[in-house]
């Protein structure tokens, strides 16, 4: 199925990428940071994220079954969390930071949402395109019982986003791709 005319359905690997933003934990003050992503296929991936002078805060892992969150020495900064596993299968961090579908795209149903753009959904993720179907506007995920957003404000075309905004459990990213 081909849902957007002309994104193409996945990411070319592999993908190497830095970003840098803020981080708004719940309840603690806005926290700048880098990051670092080494995605070599879908299922052989590592984001790094750091605070500005290097310390490491997060490591997210993907297998392509699990994403696996470890906390690093400075993981104090942006609060008490829980790092563990989630099983996430097929998901993959590269092709969402890249402006793609994280799960393939292989069914759903398909509806027109209030601004002319088209929502396909299925039982892992909602995806919102522009009215022409040309990219992936934003986007939610269903991770095993945490549900993540993702938008690409000021995006107009099919090339990797320059902004991404990222919430989940109360936690909002803001990211800028680096040049």
């Amino acid at each position: 199925m081909r849902f957007f005319a002309r994104l193409p359905e996945s990411a070319p690997f592999p993908v190497k990428a830095s970003f840098s933003g803020v981080a708004h934990p719940p309840g603690r003050d806005a926290m700048p940071f880098i990051a670092g992503l080494n995605s070599s296929a879908p299922a052989a991936e590592t984001l790094g994220l750091y605070d500005p002078m290097g310390g490491a805060v997060a490591f997210l892992a993907n297998d392509g079954r699990f994403l696996e969150i470890s906390r690093g020495p400075m993981a104090d900064l942006v609060g008490n969390w829980n790092a563990g596993r989630l099983e996430a299968g097929t998901v993959s961090l590269g092709r969402i930071l890249s402006g793609t579908p994280g799960y393939p795209v292989s069914g759903g149903e398909t509806a027109r949402d209030k601004d002319g753009g088209w929502v396909l959904t299925d039982e892992r993720q909602t995806l919102h395109s522009d009215p022409g179907r040309r990219f992936l506007a934003r986007a939610e995920y269903r991770l095993n019982g945490v549900k993540a957003t993702v938008e690409y404000p000021g995006r107009d075309s099919a090339s990797p986003p320059a902004r991404i905004e990222l919430a989940f459990r109360g936690m909002k990213i803001s990211l800028r791709r680096d040049p």
